[in-house]
């Protein structure tokens, strides 16, 4: 595999003439948001892929659209590989130069029209049939020849014939559905718990988020039902407990289908967890695009986070600077850190209750002294690599499984089990719930309780 940068439109046009004459293969490039895959032989393009969402009339024509948008303030990657596992391609059959001449032409002269247009994301509105109601796209990717058709179209804008009835938003925190709903209202003057059991009680899917100068804070809702915390911790019980300090809070909306993919980026376990000098961004990106993967990565650069979900191709990216906004940037003078999630962790509210309770009972255990309980606890939680102890406090290294949730619902049980048969059940109950008091009204929206003690749920496990 060839790769490297794109920082200008430059960049491009070099690596297309570039490209040996006796060379087989796939070019892929991403600019922004659009990537395209050409599928190569001998100097010629035999067929193309890309994510824009329009199809065209012209397959040609439409690719040398295309072209033409990578070709307007490039920044992204390139890679060239003898191998691709993308199928779909359209066919064309066209000589490189020619594609590339044809396309830096439309790009010239798509730049002189902005003036009348705007962007290049409009729909029109004609008493010509061939222009009312159809987009840009549309328009030069139909039958004849792409500059002529887009000169045609100029004209008729300049006589009045033809005018932007529709100027079309394609970005992610639209499709994402991301919209603030409540914006860093301060935490002092509000009533978070209210807050919660409030988008708890209305079917609220998006998330709550709580940031300071040393913390940030989310809670991730889908149709009412609050399936993730942050930090992933046992001390988010405590956190959001706490009513104090310069904190402001957000209520940030999101679409069905993008919450629990998105929430991977704060609950999620990464199958690529390191340091940004160690990873080629481009090679991530291009790949997960050219096999159509689903995944998230989230790259870390200063105080900036920066969100970019793939979805069967498309790729949406947003960024979290002073507030979550949308993002065209893939190429970084810098990253600190780059995390990439595949698998969808939900629910981890469970475990960190238990992991909550689990530290209630070590209270109990040294209130008692029942040293039985204290050596079993020890024994399994050394045994269990992904949770540990700590300055008497039990934790998660990282998140957890299903099954090694139920893993550590069992510890929790076992040890329970051997501190009421020292205390006794009553006693045992009465010491938890003062224990738990002080966090009733939280759990009581986190829809958690110490009922896990019971008898029936001991039965269930």
């Amino acid at each position: 595999m060839i790769s490297g940068d794109l920082k200008s439109p430059q960049d491009l046009l070099e690596v297309f003439s570039g490209i040996p004459q006796t060379k087989e293969g796939y070019l892929n490039v991403l600019s922004k948001g659009l990537f395209l895959s050409l599928k190569l032989s001998k100097s010629r393009v035999l067929g193309y892929f890309s994510n824009y969402e329009e199809k065209p009339e012209k397959p040609l024509n439409g690719l040398v659209f295309i072209i033409s948008e990578l070709l307007s303030d490039t920044e992204g990657y390139f890679s060239f590989e003898e191998k691709t596992a993308i199928k779909d391609f359209v066919e064309v059959n066209e000589d490189i130069e020619s594609l590339i001449i044809k396309s830096t032409i439309l790009r010239r002269e798509l730049d002189e029209m902005l003036p009348l247009i705007i962007t290049t994301n409009v729909v029109f509105r004609s008493e010509l049939e061939e222009y009312n109601g159809k987009s840009l796209f549309k328009v030069v990717s139909k039958g004849g020849d792409v500059i002529d058709n887009l000169r045609r179209l100029k004209k008729n804008l300049e006589e009045g014939k033809v005018e932007v009835s529709e100027i079309k938003k394609i970005e992610s925190v639209e499709e994402i559905g991301l919209d603030y709903i409540l914006e860093s209202v301060d935490y002092k003057q509000i009533n978070l718990l209210k807050i919660l059991g409030s988008l708890r009680a209305s079917d609220f899917t998006g998330f709550v988020q709580i940031e300071g100068k040393e913390r940030e804070i989310y809670t991730f809702f889908k149709k009412g039902e609050i399936f993730g915390i942050y930090p992933v911790s046992v001390d988010i019980f405590d956190y959001l407990m706490e009513f104090y300090g310069d904190f402001k809070a957000s209520v940030v909306k999101i679409n069905d289908e993008f919450v629990d993919i998105f929430a991977q980026a704060f609950i999620g376990k990464p199958i690529i967890s390191s340091e940004g000098k160690y990873v080629s961004l481009g090679k991530l990106f291009l790949t997960l695009l050219s096999l159509k993967e689903n995944g998230i990565a989230k790259i870390v650069s200063g105080r900036s986070n920066y969100i970019y979900i793939f979805k069967e191709g498309k790729l949406f990216s947003v960024k979290k600077e002073k507030k979550w906004e949308e993002n065209y940037r893939v190429v970084f003078p810098k990253t600190d850190y780059v995390f990439f999630y595949k698998d969808i962790y939900i629910w981890n509210v469970n475990y960190l209750f238990y992991l909550f309770l689990l530290n209630k009972i070590r209270n109990l255990i040294l209130k008692y002294e029942i040293p039985e309980a204290k050596e079993i606890l020890t024994q399994r939680v050394a045994q269990f690599p992904a949770i540990y102890l700590k300055n008497g406090k039990v934790d998660a290294v990282r998140t957890l499984t299903k099954r090694e949730e139920r893993r550590l619902f069992n510890i929790l049980l076992e040890v329970s089990e051997i501190i009421i048969g020292k205390v006794g059940k009553e006693t045992f109950e009465r010491e938890i719930e003062e224990e738990i008091k002080p966090y009733k009204d939280i759990l009581k929206i986190l829809n958690l309780s110490s009922d896990v003690f019971s008898e029936e749920v001991q039965e269930q496990a």
